[in-house]
């Protein structure tokens, strides 16, 4: 009789952590979605190496048709970000916050920009974030800190929220030699980051294995991309998703251990900035 209790005891646990785990396996905490890979800056040690790639503008239909299937897979997402690049560089930007609320609409949506670009945003922009309850996430390089009060009023005017935060520095986070422990260097990465990146209907870790093509190709090393996850699938879960997202991959390998930080500069078209040359930080 006590076996047989002590049984049940064990599967009821075993069904309620699997419970547990199904319905966590219903959100996604966070997301970053480009608009565009490229920039109107040229800020030395981009981790999206955005002022390496050709103008690269996202296709609509195709977004929408990934947004359509996270919501299919996800209840929710906590916080969508769209950026780039410059996403403001896109034609057509206020259709791509509305989409992502159409099919999130609990999501909190944040469009990420260096502001240069605002004073020229569309009408149509600006209602589509009001509409839509999308707020401004502005970045503000010294050399537009002048102008952050000016930007700030703007979207005050067209009553839309804005966040703003001076990025003064930059960090070298590249092991060029490839050797570090892929393991260690997720988790330090963990530690402080956590931004699981869609294109083109694949889901990633992060940015880095997308776009380091664009770092490949122009200083003609041969760190290790990845092909990420395909969200399409028909045996692709939210589960394994998530169980994806938060594992180590092959371009953990080209990733130190810790940073070194270095004040914010334009134009440098140095591997330097980027790779930490001396031993891997500790």
């Amino acid at each position: 009789m006590l076996k047989t209790i002590r049984s049940y005891i064990f599967a009821y646990r075993t069904c309620a952590v699997k419970h547990l785990k199904d319905v966590a396996a219903k959100d996604l905490q966070y997301l970053e979605v480009h608009l565009t890979d490229h920039c109107n800056l040229n800020c030395s040690g981009c981790g999206h190496y955005s002022q390496m790639a050709s103008p690269t503008y996202t296709d609509l239909g195709r977004y929408e048709t990934d947004i359509k299937r996270l919501g299919q897979l996800f209840r929710n997402i906590t916080m969508i970000r769209l950026m780039g690049g410059e996403p403001l560089l896109h034609p057509d930007p206020a259709s791509f916050v509305t989409v992502a609320r159409s099919y999130f609409p609990r999501t909190d949506l944040w469009l990420v920009t260096n502001g240069t670009l605002l004073p020229k945003a569309s009408a149509a922009f600006w209602e589509a974030c009001r509409n839509t309850k999308t707020a401004i996430d502005l970045t503000i390089y010294p050399p537009f800190k002048q102008r952050a009060a000016e930007w700030q009023s703007l979207c005050d005017t067209e009553m839309v929220t804005c966040r703003t935060h001076e990025v003064h520095t930059f960090h070298k986070h590249m092991n060029l030699r490839g050797d570090s422990n892929k393991g260690r260097a997720f988790l330090r990465c963990r530690n402080q980051f956590y931004s699981p990146f869609l294109q083109d209907g694949r889901l990633y870790t992060c940015p880095k294995p997308a776009l380091v093509h664009y770092f490949n190709s122009k200083f003609g090393t041969e760190i290790a991309a990845d092909s990420g996850i395909n969200i399409h699938s028909s045996n692709t879960s939210a589960r394994e998703i998530l169980d994806y997202i938060d594992k180590p991959i092959e371009t953990c390998k080209w990733c130190t251990y810790g940073f070194t930080h270095c004040p914010w500069s334009s134009g440098k078209d140095s591997v330097h900035s980027w790779y930490l040359s001396e031993e891997i930080a500790k």
